[in-house]
């Protein structure tokens, strides 16, 4: 998980959103803990560390007769750790989301919680920012040539379906953006751009993605 990517996009687009909804009074975002003696939190190195988390908050979110709590996450397919549920499995499918479906059963499977709805970001949170790559130039002007690189990528590479690109090493949407318009400051330019773009933009591009969405307001 791109750590202050994905808290950018919670906290200025995703949570204002999901409160808005009917049934839901309150959302919140939290890191989850990769070093508890240097208080260190974001990103996971384990699966281990997210089990230790989601379990603390399950015993400590409790349900009443006026709340109910949901749990969930946004994690990277991306690098994902490798004693993750279901990861060797995953290997064997083809289809993009079909790996990630299989991950999130096995994953669901292993917490054993109704209240949990588990999310793996195909590929990666820089996905999102092909949704609109205009305003990837809107943000800044020097990126505009950059830009048109990535249109060419979104149309060869994903077939206009920004979770389409691929996670490799050199070719992931974080790297290829890199690649086109250079060394950026990702926390800042994943905030801004991701705002310009707007939530709508987000669901109607990214299947996957808005999915979640529905399953985080449905349930």
């Amino acid at each position: 998980m791109k750590v202050k990517q994905s808290k950018v996009l919670l906290k200025k687009v995703l949570c204002p959103y999901l409160q808005n909804k009917e049934g839901i009074t309150g959302v919140k975002s939290i890191l989850l803990t990769t070093n508890k003696k240097k208080n260190a939190k974001g990103g996971m190195l384990s699966y281990n560390q997210v089990l230790t988390d989601l379990n603390l908050l399950r015993k400590t979110a409790l349900d009443n007769n006026s709340k109910r709590n949901i749990f969930t996450t946004m994690f990277d397919f991306y690098a994902l750790p490798k004693n993750f549920p279901g990861f060797y499995e995953m290997q064997k499918i083809q289809d993009p989301y079909l790996k990630v479906d299989k991950l999130e059963k096995d994953f669901a499977k292993a917490i054993n919680d109704k209240r949990f709805i588990p999310y793996i970001q195909l590929h990666e949170f820089e996905t999102l920012l092909f949704c609109d790559i205009e305003c990837i130039a809107k943000f800044n002007s020097e990126y505009e040539e950059g830009c048109k690189q990535l249109v060419g990528i979104l149309e060869k590479v994903g077939k206009g379906n920004p979770e389409l690109i691929n996670h490799g090493m050199q070719t992931a949407p974080s790297k290829r953006i890199e690649k086109a318009i250079g060394r950026y400051n990702k926390p800042r330019i994943g905030k801004g751009v991701t705002e310009l773009i707007g939530i709508d933009q987000l669901r109607s591009k990214c299947k996957h993605f808005n999915q979640w969405i529905e399953k985080l307001i449905s349930y």
